[in-house]
């Protein structure tokens, strides 16, 4: 891969990085239990608070894994599969540039035959 498009990369990276980060400080997902609410508006205060914390869950595991693949760009071992170390296309990595796998690898893992450590 070339230094060019290895910076664009790494540049897109850092935004994403810095998005998820700003997204993840906002989430503010305490109750405000200052006056007792009826339980309808409870339930969904609830609900609503489940479905940001699932969403914050996702926000987080991306974070990890683009960490993982800024760390993987400082090691040069950027853009390999690490699973078969074959390199991963330039079009995956395009589309999704933290992705750990090639695209027969991924299948594997999403079939459940290959560990997604």
């Amino acid at each position: 891969m070339n230094k060019t498009t290895l910076k664009a990369i790494r540049k897109r990276l850092d935004e994403e990085r810095e998005f998820l980060i700003t997204k993840l400080n906002g989430n503010d997902l305490s109750i405000d239990d200052s006056e007792t609410p009826d339980p309808v508006d409870l339930a969904v205060r609830n609900y609503s608070k489940n479905v940001l914390l699932a969403v914050s869950e996702n926000e987080s595991r991306q974070l990890a894994l683009i960490d993982e693949a800024l760390r993987r760009m400082d090691d040069d071992e950027f853009g390999k599969c690490q699973n078969c170390e074959k390199d991963i296309t330039p079009k995956r990595l395009e589309a999704i540039p933290w992705a750990r796998y090639c695209l027969d690898c991924q299948e594997l893992v999403e079939q459940g035959l290959l560990d997604d450590e």
